[in-house]
């Protein structure tokens, strides 16, 4: 069963032993086992948002629902980023600069969709 205080204390304890995303790849992996039960203790959505879950100088958790359709322009975390999807869907597009580009521009470099069925945390790097 999904316990959110768990789940934090997993990922902090992750970060502290290995301060790259992979271990808390494996603890997110972990908790997407049951997405039912991470349904379960988060709440079923009502509306889509951010929902800040934990924040520390090096370890960020936040709870994000998107509504279907919706879409951002394309950023750079500055940092790694593991997402795990618990339900529904997410559909990515990858950008890169454009190499020797003066004006810093970027251009699609491939896209990949995630879903609960796929069992995914995965890391996303910056540009």
């Amino acid at each position: 069963m999904f316990n959110l205080e768990s789940f934090v204390a997993d990922c902090r304890t992750a970060v502290n032993e290995d301060p790259s995303h992979k271990m808390v790849s494996s603890v997110v992996n972990r908790a997407l086992r049951e997405p039912s039960d991470v349904l379960t203790a988060l709440g079923e959505p009502t509306e889509s948002g951010m929902v800040p879950i934990y924040n520390s100088s090096d370890l960020t958790i936040v709870n994000i629902v998107w509504k279907p359709g919706m879409t951002v322009m394309p950023h750079n975390h500055e940092m790694w980023a593991v997402i795990g999807v618990y339900g529904g869907r997410e559909d990515n597009i990858f950008w890169r600069r454009i190499k020797d580009d003066t004006k810093g521009r970027i251009e699609a470099a491939g896209a990949r969709g995630f879903c609960q069925v796929n069992l995914l945390a995965r890391f996303i790097n910056t540009f």
